[in-house]
């Protein structure tokens, strides 16, 4: 069964665990209320329409252990090798690093903590910083929304807290780190990040594994909140191993001039389900948001957008692009809405499809829901397979139909890989693109 039997167990464990950290009451009544829904609705399958493409039916829970301790730590030193090639030299205002429930390592540079930069657990962060999060944590993501955006309110292990006050601009970015050591673990992470009036920042969120034999499962909620004339790139980099089932919901709170630059890359696991909703509730607000998938072999890949302008004159920006072969197959599903009043709206959404295999399939669901009547909103989707012209072309000049085709796939992801603001972070990437096209 795609949820565990001992279900009850589970959140009362997370509970008596919470209590025990010091977890302010008021989060624990959340955890409470989300294990209710838990308990309650159904789990999420093909008989919904947004689960209608995919579902997690090879998934069972009951085989996995939330509990499960991280190797003991000493410090940077003793993680694992796929997370100390990720960090390089560990260059960063704040890092945060979690693996499976527990978060082994966290650090914020001591001049951004001057300037009261807070890059921390959210564990720590409900007991230092309650106030803050009360009126922020579960405020955009909705527990309601399904099964398993419940129960990871009521599980929520790990995860951070990030804090960037007004005014502060800072150069280095900020790196979140997800990390599943084997089979059977799981990871429920809920992630806060607040910038002030005209602060900026860069955080990467980056999930990584190396493959196991047996399934793991990460199930996240990530909650933005940019402030006023403030500026945000967030990237969203998953890269797990292949065993790993990923279900995620991100949400986007954008206030009067501020503007989110949103990267999604989606290179790993086996079954991945992501819901990134962005709400322009500011005027002059902006949203940029570009990613791309890679799937091979058997790789699933759903992924579900709302560019909700609520605003008036307000810009959102959507591009995605994904590349399969085998037999991988990907979902897009994208809506954008304007709201009543939201005048002078300026909203494009894009979805770009290349097939290397006759295998493989791609499915592009884009939509509009338009309430005003001035407005430039545009759309669009296509799937197709690598020109043969340009193939030609790469060919003529001595380069093996390989190497050509790789070529190709590469600019097709350059305009993605170029907003990532690392480039370490982007060699990784490539160098990930380059082993799947073989």
């Amino acid at each position: 069964l795609p949820v565990a039997p001992d279900l009850d167990g589970w959140l009362a464990t997370a509970l008596e665990r919470a209590a025990a950290a010091g977890e302010p009451d008021w989060a624990l009544a959340r955890r409470r209320a989300a294990a209710g829904l838990a308990e309650r609705l159904p789990t999420p399958g093909r008989t919904t329409e947004l689960w209608r493409r995919t579902d997690f039916g090879a998934l069972a829970l009951a085989a996995l252990d939330p509990w499960r301790a991280a190797p003991p730590s000493g410090g940077a030193e003793d993680l694992p090798a796929g997370i100390l090639s990720r960090l390089g030299d560990g260059e960063a205002a704040g890092i945060v690093v979690q693996r499976g429930g527990e978060v082994v390592l966290d650090r914020t540079d001591e001049a951004a903590a001057r300037s009261g930069v807070v890059v921390t657990s959210l564990e720590r962060a409900l007991r230092e910083h309650g106030d803050e999060l009360r009126e922020r944590l579960g405020a955009l993501v909705e527990p309601g929304l399904d099964r398993y955006a419940a129960l990871q309110q009521a599980m929520r292990t790990g995860g951070a807290f990030v804090r960037v006050p007004d005014g502060v601009a800072l150069e280095r970015p900020i790196r979140l780190v997800r990390w599943l050591d084997d089979a059977g673990a799981a990871g429920f992470p809920g992630t806060v990040i607040v910038l002030g009036r005209g602060a900026r920042a860069t955080v990467l969120e980056e999930c990584v594994s190396e493959t196991a034999d047996g399934a793991a499962f990460f199930a996240g909620a990530t909650e933005v909140f940019v402030g006023e004339e403030a500026k945000l790139v967030y990237g969203h980099l998953q890269d797990w191993g292949r065993h790993v089932f990923h279900y995620s919901n991100q949400r986007a709170r954008i206030e009067r001039g501020g503007e989110l630059q949103w990267i999604h890359t989606f290179l790993g696991g086996r079954v991945t389900r992501t819901n990134s909703y962005v709400s322009l509730v500011g005027p002059g607000a902006k949203a940029y948001v570009h990613g791309f998938m890679f799937g091979d072999q058997r790789q699933h890949f759903d992924l579900h957008t709302l560019q909700r302008h609520l605003a008036e004159e307000t810009t959102s920006d959507l591009h995605i692009r994904s590349a399969l072969k085998d037999r991988a197959r990907s979902v897009y599903q994208g809506m954008i809405q304007v709201a009543p009043g939201a005048q002078r709206t300026d909203a494009y959404q894009a979805n770009r499809n290349l097939l290397l295999s006759p295998t493989a399939r791609a499915d592009s669901i884009p939509g509009l829901e338009i309430l005003a009547n001035d407005v430039r909103c545009t759309h669009g989707a296509t799937v197709g397979t690598v020109d043969e012209e340009s193939m030609y072309y790469l060919m003529t000049r001595g380069l093996p139909r390989n190497d050509a085709q790789r070529l190709v796939v590469e600019g097709f992801f350059a305009p993605v890989l170029d907003r990532i603001p690392l480039e370490r972070v982007r060699e990784q990437l490539g160098g990930v693109i380059h082993a799947k096209i073989g």
